[in-house]
């Protein structure tokens, strides 16, 4: 995330040295480590929290979906009572001739 290397670390450290003294060092760094815990912490929870209100989201939309697909199926003309499909185009013609068997093109 961050892009520090070890010089940077090292003119931190000294900085900070001169600023806090040498007594208060070891306590600072302590603090400055739990709270670096806790925004670590904060981040990690906020982002679970956001991926998991965005797959609640996106299963109530599913749900949604699935419900208009079901009423769309059911209000379709063929599940209605009575229905009687139309005839197929040529079904009523019979043919009087029979149909010969068909050849296979390699002779056999």
């Amino acid at each position: 995330m961050f892009d520090i290397g070890f010089w940077e670390l090292v003119v931190i450290a000294v900085i900070a040295l001169l600023v806090v003294g040498p007594e208060q060092l070891p306590g600072f760094v302590r603090e400055a480590g739990r709270w670096a815990g806790r925004i670590r912490r904060f981040i990690h929870d906020a982002r679970f929290e956001l991926e998991r209100e965005l797959r609640v989201d996106d299963h109530t939309d599913l749900e949604k979906n699935i419900a208009k697909l079901d009423d769309l199926i059911q209000s379709a003309p063929d599940r209605q009572p009575g229905f009687k499909p139309a005839p197929l185009p040529g079904a009523d013609k019979k043919s009087d001739t029979p149909r010969e068997p068909r050849q296979d093109s390699d002779g056999g």
